[in-house]
Protein backbone atom coordinates (compact mmCIF):
# COMPACT_ATOMS: atom_id res chain seq x y z
CA UNK A 1 0.00 0.00 0.00
CA UNK A 2 2.95 2.35 0.93
CA UNK A 3 4.33 1.58 -2.21
CA UNK A 4 1.34 2.72 -4.31
CA UNK A 5 1.14 5.78 -2.59
CA UNK A 6 4.58 6.68 -3.09
CA UNK A 7 3.89 6.70 -6.57
CA UNK A 8 0.29 7.69 -7.21
CA UNK A 9 1.26 10.86 -5.20
CA UNK A 10 4.23 12.26 -7.69
CA UNK A 11 2.06 10.98 -10.36
CA UNK A 12 -1.43 13.11 -8.74
CA UNK A 13 0.77 16.09 -8.92
CA UNK A 14 2.31 15.81 -12.18
CA UNK A 15 -1.41 15.44 -13.73
CA UNK A 16 -2.43 18.69 -12.32
CA UNK A 17 0.40 20.78 -12.65
CA UNK A 18 -0.13 19.75 -16.66
CA UNK A 19 -3.82 20.17 -16.54
CA UNK A 20 -3.21 23.91 -14.76
CA UNK A 21 -0.17 24.62 -18.30
CA UNK A 22 -2.98 22.61 -20.28
CA UNK A 23 -6.07 25.15 -18.97
CA UNK A 24 -4.06 28.52 -19.65
CA UNK A 25 -2.95 27.39 -22.83
CA UNK A 26 -6.49 26.53 -24.20
CA UNK A 27 -7.65 29.53 -22.91
CA UNK A 28 -5.38 31.69 -25.16
CA UNK A 29 -5.91 29.56 -27.71
CA UNK A 30 -9.79 30.21 -27.59
CA UNK A 31 -9.27 34.25 -26.59
CA UNK A 32 -11.13 36.50 -28.23
CA UNK A 33 -8.74 39.53 -27.46
CA UNK A 34 -6.00 40.17 -25.06
CA UNK A 35 -3.91 43.26 -23.88
CA UNK A 36 -0.79 42.54 -22.71
CA UNK A 37 2.75 43.70 -22.48
CA UNK A 38 6.22 42.56 -23.35
CA UNK A 39 6.74 41.67 -19.23
CA UNK A 40 3.40 39.16 -19.86
CA UNK A 41 5.99 36.54 -21.34
CA UNK A 42 3.31 33.66 -21.92
CA UNK A 43 0.78 36.06 -23.96
CA UNK A 44 3.59 38.23 -25.87
CA UNK A 45 5.33 34.80 -27.15
CA UNK A 46 1.94 33.26 -27.67
CA UNK A 47 0.13 35.79 -29.38
CA UNK A 48 3.00 37.93 -31.21
CA UNK A 49 4.18 37.58 -34.62
CA UNK A 50 7.75 37.62 -34.89
CA UNK A 51 7.26 40.78 -37.38
CA UNK A 52 5.91 42.75 -33.97
CA UNK A 53 8.38 40.99 -31.58
CA UNK A 54 11.04 42.77 -33.92
CA UNK A 55 9.71 46.25 -34.44
CA UNK A 56 12.13 48.99 -33.15
CA UNK A 57 10.78 49.96 -29.65
CA UNK A 58 9.96 54.06 -30.53
CA UNK A 59 9.24 54.37 -26.82
CA UNK A 60 9.89 53.34 -23.52
CA UNK A 61 6.04 52.91 -22.74
CA UNK A 62 4.58 50.23 -25.07
CA UNK A 63 1.73 48.14 -24.98
CA UNK A 64 0.12 45.11 -27.39
CA UNK A 65 -2.91 44.15 -28.39
CA UNK A 66 -4.66 40.72 -29.92
CA UNK A 67 -8.33 39.78 -31.73
CA UNK A 68 -9.43 37.43 -32.98
CA UNK A 69 -12.19 38.76 -35.65
CA UNK A 70 -15.09 36.34 -37.12
CA UNK A 71 -17.79 37.19 -39.14
CA UNK A 72 -17.93 37.63 -42.88
CA UNK A 73 -14.26 38.96 -43.02
CA UNK A 74 -12.54 37.02 -40.44
CA UNK A 75 -9.00 38.44 -39.38
CA UNK A 76 -6.24 37.71 -36.78
CA UNK A 77 -5.66 41.27 -35.45
CA UNK A 78 -2.42 42.33 -33.60
CA UNK A 79 -1.19 45.69 -32.48
CA UNK A 80 1.21 47.67 -30.43
CA UNK A 81 1.20 51.46 -29.03
CA UNK A 82 3.66 53.13 -28.41
CA UNK A 83 3.12 56.33 -26.19
CA UNK A 84 4.84 59.49 -25.84
CA UNK A 85 5.93 59.79 -29.47
CA UNK A 86 5.40 60.65 -33.12
CA UNK A 87 8.28 60.03 -35.06
CA UNK A 88 7.24 56.87 -37.31
CA UNK A 89 10.95 56.97 -39.00
CA UNK A 90 12.44 53.84 -37.37
CA UNK A 91 9.38 51.76 -37.86
CA UNK A 92 9.49 52.73 -41.86
CA UNK A 93 12.63 52.31 -42.13
CA UNK A 94 11.88 48.87 -40.70
CA UNK A 95 8.91 47.97 -42.74
CA UNK A 96 10.95 48.66 -45.73
CA UNK A 97 14.28 46.53 -44.91
CA UNK A 98 11.51 43.87 -44.27
CA UNK A 99 10.20 43.97 -47.90
CA UNK A 100 6.80 46.05 -47.42
CA UNK A 101 5.94 48.81 -49.01
CA UNK A 102 3.61 52.12 -48.60
CA UNK A 103 0.53 51.71 -50.30
CA UNK A 104 -1.21 54.74 -49.05
CA UNK A 105 -3.68 55.36 -46.58
CA UNK A 106 -5.41 53.26 -44.55
CA UNK A 107 -9.16 52.68 -43.94
CA UNK A 108 -7.90 53.93 -40.44
CA UNK A 109 -6.15 57.61 -39.95
CA UNK A 110 -2.41 56.39 -41.32
CA UNK A 111 -0.35 55.06 -43.75
CA UNK A 112 -0.72 51.42 -44.54
CA UNK A 113 2.42 48.87 -46.16
CA UNK A 114 1.82 45.35 -48.01
CA UNK A 115 4.57 43.08 -47.93
CA UNK A 116 5.05 39.44 -50.26
CA UNK A 117 2.03 38.07 -48.68
CA UNK A 118 -0.98 39.62 -49.54
CA UNK A 119 -2.98 38.40 -46.94
CA UNK A 120 -1.01 40.93 -44.65
CA UNK A 121 -1.09 44.35 -43.99
CA UNK A 122 0.43 46.64 -41.57
CA UNK A 123 -0.91 50.39 -40.76
CA UNK A 124 0.98 52.84 -39.05
CA UNK A 125 -0.52 55.70 -37.66
CA UNK A 126 -0.82 58.71 -35.52
CA UNK A 127 -2.66 59.54 -32.03
CA UNK A 128 -3.04 63.13 -31.06
CA UNK A 129 -3.78 63.18 -27.32
CA UNK A 130 -1.80 61.93 -25.74
CA UNK A 131 1.00 61.21 -28.51
CA UNK A 132 1.26 57.71 -29.61
CA UNK A 133 2.15 55.65 -32.47
CA UNK A 134 -0.23 53.16 -33.18
CA UNK A 135 1.10 49.72 -35.25
CA UNK A 136 -1.68 47.65 -36.63
CA UNK A 137 -0.81 44.17 -38.43
CA UNK A 138 -3.61 42.67 -40.22
CA UNK A 139 -3.52 38.62 -41.18
CA UNK A 140 -6.13 36.86 -43.13
CA UNK A 141 -4.38 34.18 -43.35
CA UNK A 142 -5.83 30.65 -42.78
CA UNK A 143 -9.51 32.65 -43.65
CA UNK A 144 -9.38 32.03 -47.30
Amino acid sequence: MRKSLKIMLPVMVLFMIGLIYGFQYFSMVFADSADYTERDRKEYNFYTPELLKNLPRVSDVYSFHYSNVSGPNPALIYQARFSGTTDTSKINTFLEKNGFKKTGMCSSNGNCWMGKDPDITISVGLEDNPSAIHVVMIDKVGYN
